[in-house]
């Protein structure tokens, strides 16, 4: 049924590609705006239609022409480059691009037009994409994963690959792809992922403790999620705003993320410790170590001092990982174990610096 209707989607693309293409011919040369747009509305329709040979083709004859306006080559030759990477997903790895996409833009802080820091780039896309993953996997009914890397046959539904930033905030798009024929992978797909991520942070951005509850009953994946946006959620000094577009055909969604959502999360995910509260404790230093399958880390303080930690055992690795060799601050109740006393760290975070 799903292939049917494809196919049939994918010959009404050409179509309209061929009406673009007649329409243009029958364009006076003196009407440059309008053949631009039926220029690059003919090649998309093509690429729409999985007609990837004809649309370069296309590409290349009306670039060839010399007499389009430079908003219209512009258009083509970034077409041209979707083109190429799409026919790679298809030669290598038997994936097309879903009609999905996050687009995520960096402002202010240490953010300057189309530039920044490239830790700060690095941790906030990686923690957006762990977030993706982690949503396929909560849609999939998957359990949930404390270790290692999303289950092999979910990679393979859908991947996140990044495109190029734009001038402006520093942006980055991460584009969801799937298999080809994806009526044999029916447990995730691409748009139940945009749409589950998104409603999840326009709660916790709106939301109250009990609209995230709702939406995510199973506490742990709730962790899990309170703990990624964390990672993504700005600190208002190194970074001002993270803005979030999920973008599909003809409807962009956009969720802000501002410094204040911190403290929310951290209301939200407060555990009520066995401990008294006077033995809740935190600290700040360098993460230097860890080895969550034995559930501790190790941080160095301002003294140099190296403090071994215990960990809950639902510590996240992505959450954790990125942030080795920075200043965290670490917090969770104190216990005394072989007769030393010793933090248990159910929260980590990047500290304010």
């Amino acid at each position: 049924m799903t292939s049917g209707k494809e196919a049939r989607a994918r010959e009404l693309y050409a179509a309209a590609a061929e009406a673009e293409q007649n329409a243009f011919d029958r364009t006076p040369a003196d009407r440059q705006r309008t053949r631009g747009v039926l220029a690059v509305s003919a090649t998309s329709l093509l690429y729409k239609a999985q007609e990837h040979d004809e649309s370069e083709l296309a590409i290349f004859r009306f670039l060839g022409r010399g007499d389009l306006n430079p908003w219209a080559e512009e258009q083509l030759r970034e077409l041209l480059e979707v083109v190429a990477d799409e026919r790679l997903l298809l030669s290598s790895l038997n994936q097309r691009y879903a009609e999905e996409s996050v687009t995520v833009s960096l402002r202010g802080g240490a953010v300057g037009s189309g530039t920044g820091p490239l830790d700060l780039i690095l941790n906030k896309m990686t923690s957006v994409r762990s977030l993706l993953y982690r949503f396929a996997e909560w849609v999939g009914e998957y359990p949930l994963r404390v270790r290692g890397a999303p289950p092999a046959e979910l990679q393979h539904l859908i991947q996140a690959r990044v495109a190029e930033p734009a001038i402006g905030s520093y942006r980055m798009e991460i584009r969801l792809t799937e298999p080809t024929q994806i009526n044999l992978f029916p447990r995730v797909v691409a748009a139940d992922v945009g749409a589950a991520a998104f409603e999840f942070l326009q709660r916790l951005n709106r939301g109250t403790r009990s609209d995230i509850e709702d939406y995510v009953p199973d506490e742990r994946y709730r962790k899990a999620f309170l703990d990624l946006s964390n990672a993504i959620a700005p600190d208002g000094k190194t970074l001002s705003e993270v803005g979030l577009y999920r973008s599909q055909p003809e409807k962009v969604t956009t969720v802000y993320l501002t410094r204040g959502l911190k403290r929310k999360i951290k209301q939200v995910r407060l555990r009520v410790s066995t401990d008294s509260p006077q033995r809740y404790h935190s600290l700040t230093g360098i993460l230097r170590a860890l080895h969550l399958d034995r559930n501790w880390l190790e941080i160095t303080d301002d003294n140099g001092e190296h403090v071994k930690c215990d960990t809950v055992p639902d510590m996240l690795d992505d959450v954790v990982g990125p942030m080795v060799n920075n200043m965290v601050t670490v917090s969770g109740p104190l216990r005394t174990r072989y007769g030393r006393e010793r933090l248990l760290v159910e929260d980590i975070d990047l500290a304010d610096t």
